[in-house]
């Protein structure tokens, strides 16, 4: 099997690259990456040498190179996580958003169309939904995103969703909730307040930190991609969730208690901050739809996963400790619309 993904060396790219290598013996994987500030080559170092067949070509999905990168390696699935995600920077940088988020998947797609691709897989976000107050989202759900980030990834999702319609283009959409793990850049809450706290400074609670979350661990959400995209259906929309909810709040609470003990007071390690406009209250998937096509695939729990992250930063600072000080201090100001 020959399987290209785009932004193979973010976050979930790059857990998901070494997922499919475990679970597709044999495969031969090229990473798309344009190497933007939240990707790190360390996050696939020594793939080749490790025996699997690992390529990479540096590349924007929005550039027209993309047709001779398909083309030349004749995919039989494509996998696109190439994309900005930060809802606090798409706030200040709206523009950078468009432009990978919805110009580079219609480049993508654009280019696939005139060229045999068996799967192609567009991952998308919960985000799309839009703040659900109660219950939870279906696929079917209508789109209402608030921010640049959650509109640019719907916008993508409506594109994909006319090919469907008017070219019979045979993608898929998967929209997971929030990941948890190590590997991720740290303007994310979680690897933030853990790189804050390891350095000796207060971790930041934006307002009053009641917004809610799903969360599912990276290494899960990789397992449920892999499995629709053996038992998915083209064409089709699948939530990844795992039901586990907690408010921004508790979360931080959750890490100061694994990092300091029980015995941790909550406020000699937080900073209240004003919180950033249009903040979504409460984000909620229904992923029965996944559960009945896959299985159970949600097997880690919330804080083991907390707690394995936790452990791999404190490993790790090599990957967080100059990266985590560019990041602004608090930007949740009047900056946003100077």
């Amino acid at each position: 099997m020959k399987i290209i993904v785009t932004g193979g060396f973010g976050f979930l790219g790059s857990h998901l690259v070494k997922h499919l290598f475990k679970k597709y013996v044999g495969c031969t994987i090229l990473v798309v990456d344009s190497l933007t500030y939240a990707a790190n080559l360390g996050n696939l170092k020594g793939m080749a040498a490790k025996g699997y067949d690992f390529k990479f070509t540096k590349v924007s999905i929005a550039d027209d190179y993309m047709y001779k990168v398909i083309k030349d390696f004749k995919p039989d699935v494509i996998l696109n996580l190439a994309a900005q995600t930060h809802v606090d920077r798409s706030i200040r940088h709206p523009k950078e958003f468009v432009e990978t988020d919805v110009v580079g998947t219609f480049n993508l797609v654009y280019w696939t169309t005139k060229l045999s691709v068996d799967k192609i897989f567009h991952i998308s976000t919960d985000e799309v939904y839009g703040p659900i107050i109660k219950g939870e989202a279906k696929e079917t759900n209508a789109l209402s995103p608030t921010s640049p980030y959650a509109s640019s990834k719907a916008a993508a999702d409506l594109l994909l969703l006319s090919y469907i319609k008017t070219y019979d283009f045979p993608i898929t959409i998967i929209r997971p909730t929030n990941n948890l793990g190590p590997n991720q850049y740290p303007e994310k809450l979680i690897p933030a307040v853990i790189c804050r706290l390891l350095s000796g400074e207060k971790a930041f609670l934006h307002g009053e930190g009641k917004e809610i979350r799903e969360w599912i661990y990276v290494e899960d959400c990789c397992k449920a991609i892999s499995g629709i995209m053996d038992k998915g259906k083209p064409q089709e929309i699948y939530n990844i969730g795992s039901g586990v909810r907690y408010s921004n709040k508790e979360v931080i609470y959750f890490i100061i208690k694994e990092m300091f003990g029980a015995d941790a007071k909550f406020d000699d390690y937080v900073e209240y901050v004003p919180n950033r406009p249009g903040n979504d209250f409460r984000y909620a998937v229904d992923s029965h739809k996944t559960l009945k096509l896959i299985g159970e695939y949600s097997t880690t729990s919330f804080h083991s996963g907390l707690r394995k992250t936790v452990n791999w930063y404190k490993r790790n600072k090599w990957f967080w400790e100059r990266s985590y000080k560019n990041i602004d201090a608090n930007i949740y100001t009047d900056e946003y619309l100077r």
